[in-house]
């Protein structure tokens, strides 16, 4: 006897069969309602799409695929049917989709905008499919224009950071010589050069000067050569994504500059770049992964804010500054494939003696690994006075992008689904993609930034994981070393222009605690930043205030005595006044003492409780009040990800997947960042990929993190341990004996 749920199959196929669209939808209704067997269910789910498409019902069609996409496991066939579907509803309607902010006047439009509405199917898009539930909240259809920000103060930052780059460029380089005619000197008992003494500055402006005129030809060649980037043409853009089309050439004719030359990257990374020193030569690249996470008005939205600095005339400043960067970051990459590929050389040197091969191996790698640090070190040094201007322009591209599109909303969906692309990349990649971390400070999006919150399950509401980026008071001292906004700060300002424009917003977020305003309140944070801040933050902040409040009472003393001596005998405190080198030990001394007494708080005993064994990583995200200091023991298990090989050595690309999502991992070895380089095994980087157990402590600051104690693999014997509070207590030492020794000296 057949059921129920069998008559209303049968009958939907035969209505299918007649293209009778309404009774065949009505009937497979019906049985997708019903329980019955996963076969049945399957072809249901099948032709009842198809006469969603076929019975012009196509958004119905696509809703039911985005659905079922959600459900890989049970229906791997829908995220190819979204695509499809997708693709040929964009083309349909493509000759519909004007809308007032696309539509320039026609005093504007000087000529026709290109749109191609078949494009060849090679050319065609994915459709990302992530299984979230989106708002989609409307976009504005008239608005007002917004108070214009004071550029004078983005032109300020703009020179303080160049300067503060330059500087930072000559110290170092005169620090590494110092050191090498240290090391010429009292170790190898040679004549250092007379360049080791010459001053940088004209070499070090020569070198910026040709970097920054060769720039986007040496970026084009870059990725041409390591992402086979090809050249890409407004028409190809329009035939695919008209209003993103129509928005840049109306940008490039109110602005009265040109179209930008389009680069598609064919990799699978969310990549947007916009690079350039002119107008006339600036570059757009974008890669195939971000046309797969975003629809058409959300890469509007993005592609509007990426125009910001060329129309702004601010693009060549960080262009070139990334140029510059991209010299140390390959500058390791080589290094660190040199190194692995010695590594196998004198693996096959089987004529040489067991013991000679396996001394030169260790030699080698040690120098590869070394030289490949140092430029890593160099890559992240260089990089720190950029950070603040970095934040600061995103502010104002999201702005432009908000203003040029009057879709705030989709500016909000385009950030957070490109945060889910680049996590989603990272863990099927199992390691972070080189352009993702060498041209971050260019990305909309920073991928450290991305990592945790664009793993979190499709459920997790948006607006509960980042209410601490809009309430936590120290959030904007916790993200002095980030390259990007807080995600919180930048969806709060665009739900505030979706408010001004009468919109419903995309995410729900809590009013943003704004700074202190009163000197009162000022001084009250600083005092309570020991409560907040990471303990070398916090020990560099206490030990200049400590250190130049002891200085300043022993200089009253000094001054005191000398003014009373002719009356009392203290003269022997004269000194006191004079002594110049004194400030620094009172510094060395402080921060050595804070270290010591903030250092069994930061580092607490490990006891690990059932609710913290294996803790989802949206539950660590949601208390707004945790600063690093608050940090607890936890224990994790899942796959460590990362770099393998002479570039993770330093431990920079380590992650955990959990089933909850992806976490960073902090390894500092008991000698220090350095340390890390010593050759004693077990290496982290030894277990990536493998699925391993990490025990160690939970922090929370702009991102979420976890300073490792123990990392061992699952089912292993041997394990790595970690040394961060070993470290730490050397530093207070060394900086106690150094201050000692600077105050004797005095």
């Amino acid at each position: 006897m057949t059921s129920p749920a069998q008559t209303s199959f049968q009958a939907g196929q035969a209505a299918f069969d007649t293209e009778n669209y309404p009774a065949a939808i009505a009937h497979l209704e019906a049985v997708v309602r019903d329980d019955c067997e996963p076969a049945m269910l399957t072809a249901a789910y099948q032709t009842l799409i198809v006469a969603y498409t076929k019975g012009d019902r196509p958004r119905d069609a696509l809703d039911l695929c985005k659905r079922l996409s959600q459900d890989p496991d049970r229906y791997p066939w829908a995220a190819k049917a979204l695509a499809d579907l997708t693709r040929r509803f964009r083309q349909a309607n493509a000759a519909a989709l004007t809308t007032p902010s696309d539509s320039p006047p026609a005093s504007r439009q000087r000529r026709p905008l290109p749109i191609a509405y078949e494009a060849p199917p090679e050319a065609t898009p994915a459709v990302f499919v992530s299984g979230r539930e989106w708002r989609n909240a409307e976009r504005a259809k008239t608005w007002k224009k917004l108070k214009p920000p004071r550029r004078w103060k983005f032109w300020l930052r703009l020179i303080g950071t160049a300067i503060a780059f330059f500087a930072l460029l000559r110290w170092s380089i005169i620090v590494s010589f110092d050191l090498i005619k240290w090391v010429m000197l009292w170790g190898l008992r040679l004549a250092p050069p007379a360049w080791l003494y010459a001053e940088p500055s004209p070499v070090i402006l020569s070198l910026l000067a040709v970097i920054f005129l060769a720039m986007p030809w040496l970026l084009d060649l870059l990725f041409k050569k390591r992402v086979k980037a090809q050249t890409w043409g407004i028409y190809s853009l329009a035939s695919q994504y008209p209003e993103s089309s129509k928005l840049l050439q109306r940008i490039a004719q109110d602005h009265r500059i040109p179209i930008p030359k389009l680069l598609r990257l064919p990799i699978a990374a969310p990549v947007i770049l916009t690079y350039g020193h002119l107008p006339r030569t600036t570059r757009l690249a974008i890669s195939e992964g971000l046309l797969t996470c975003l629809e058409d008005e959300e890469l509007a939205a993005i592609l509007a804010a990426q125009m910001a600095p060329v129309v702004h005339r601010d693009v060549g400043v960080m262009s070139g500054a990334i140029a510059f960067l991209h010299l140390p970051f390959l500058c390791y990459e080589g290094f660190a494939w040199g190194g692995s590929w010695l590594q196998e050389r004198m693996a096959a040197l089987t004529q040489l003696p067991p013991k000679l091969r396996q001394g030169l191996g260790v030699a080698l790698t040690m120098a590869a690994a070394s030289l490949a640090a140092l430029s890593y070190g160099f890559y992240w040094l260089w990089r720190v006075p950029l950070l603040y201007f970095s934040r600061q322009r995103h502010y104002y591209g999201d702005r432009f992008g908000a203003e040029a599109t009057g879709n705030p909303n989709a500016m909000s969906r385009a950030l957070l689904k490109i945060s889910l692309a680049i996590s989603r990349h990272i863990e099927q990649q199992e390691s972070t993609f080189w352009l993702l971390e060498s041209a971050d400070l260019l990305m909309p999006v920073g991928h450290r930034q991305a990592l945790s919150l664009g793993s979190l399950p499709d459920k997790t509401p948006f607006e509960e994981v980042l209410t601490w980026e809009c309430v936590n008071p120290y959030r904007h001292w916790l993200a002095l070393m980030n390259s990007h906004p807080l995600m919180g700060d930048r969806l709060y300002l665009l739900n505030r222009y979706a408010n001004y424009w009468g919109l419903p917003p995309e995410i729900d977020l809590p009013t943003v605690i704004p700074p202190p305003q009163t000197w009162r309140q000022h001084l009250e944070k600083f005092a309570n930043s020991y409560r907040a801040l990471p303990i070398l933050q916090s020990a560099v902040l206490s030990g200049l205030f400590f250190g130049i409040v002891s200085r300043s009472l022993l200089w009253i003393v000094g001054v005191s005595a000398n003014l009373l001596s002719d009356w009392f005998p203290l003269w022997r405190l004269i000194w006191l006044a004079n002594a110049r080198s004194f400030l620094d030990g009172c510094i060395l001394i402080a921060f050595s003492l804070s270290l010591i007494v903030w250092i069994n708080g930061y580092f607490p005993n490990i006891r690990v409780t059932p609710s913290r064994q294996n803790p989802r990583i949206e539950d660590l995200m949601r208390d707004p009040k945790t600063v690093p200091p608050k940090s607890y023991g936890v224990k994790l298990e899942g796959i460590l990800l990362g770099r393998r090989g002479l570039g993770n050595w330093l431990g920079q690309d380590l992650i955990l997947k959990t089933s909850s999502g992806l976490l960073k991992l902090h390894f500092i070895a008991k000698a220090g960042p350095l340390g890390n380089l010593w050759p004693i095994p077990p290496r982290p980087v030894e277990f990536v990929g493998q699925e391993v157990t990490v025990l160690g402590w939970l922090r929370r600051g702009s991102t979420l993190w976890v300073d490792v104690d123990v990392l061992r693999p699952v089912g292993a014997g041997k394990q790595t341990r970690s040394g961060y509070p070993v470290w730490v207590t050397a530093l207070a030492i060394a900086a106690a004996l150094w201050g000692a020794w600077v105050i004797w000296q005095a």
